[in-house]
């Protein structure tokens, strides 16, 4: 089940986000940053998140247990084109490949919609082959790269946009 996220949900978001990046990006990253995430940290962050009513984040979850989130509004960056950004999707492992990252992309979508902001852009770490092409199946369109410092790291990032919403409402 789809849901608006509330702030109690922070403490489980906060393990979602944690475990997913060890999972995710653990041949992208240095292990010791990596290591060093913290679910308290990212549990306050996320309280302050889901309480500012700019924000759209959502939830899903699995036999009652939260499995995943997504969050997402205004484009961040001042990218040219695009007034609407997806800022995060994460899906535990063992609860991806079960259409809920479908699910969550498209309450953001609706989500943004409901802002009146008609297009999307996303940022992902070009090495996240998967990410990558689950963007791409879904229409995404390669905007462009930049580097990206995460930790001690300085890696490349591209985005892919959606002109309009309009194609991943009916997908």
């Amino acid at each position: 089940m789809t849901r608006a996220a509330t702030i109690d949900d922070a403490p489980a978001i906060a393990q979602v986000h944690v475990a997913s990046w060890r999972s995710t990006y653990r041949a992208l990253l240095p292990d010791d940053f990596l290591d060093s995430l913290s679910e308290g940290g990212y549990t306050d962050r996320w309280r302050r998140f889901i309480g500012e009513a700019a924000n759209l984040v959502y939830v899903i979850e699995d036999a009652g247990r939260l499995v995943g989130f997504a969050s997402g509004g205004r484009e961040r960056a001042g990218e040219v084109g695009y007034k609407g950004e997806l800022y995060a999707i994460y899906v535990l492992d063992d609860f991806q490949r079960r259409g809920y990252g479908h699910q969550l992309l498209h309450a953001v979508v609706q989500g943004l919609k409901t802002m009146s902001l008609d297009d999307m852009i996303i940022w992902v770490l070009r090495d996240n082959a998967p990410a990558r092409r689950f963007y791409e199946k879904l229409g995404g369109t390669y905007v462009r790269a930049q580097s990206i410092t995460i930790g001690s790291a300085t890696l490349e990032e591209v985005s892919y946009g959606w002109p309009t919403l309009d194609a991943l409402t009916e997908s």
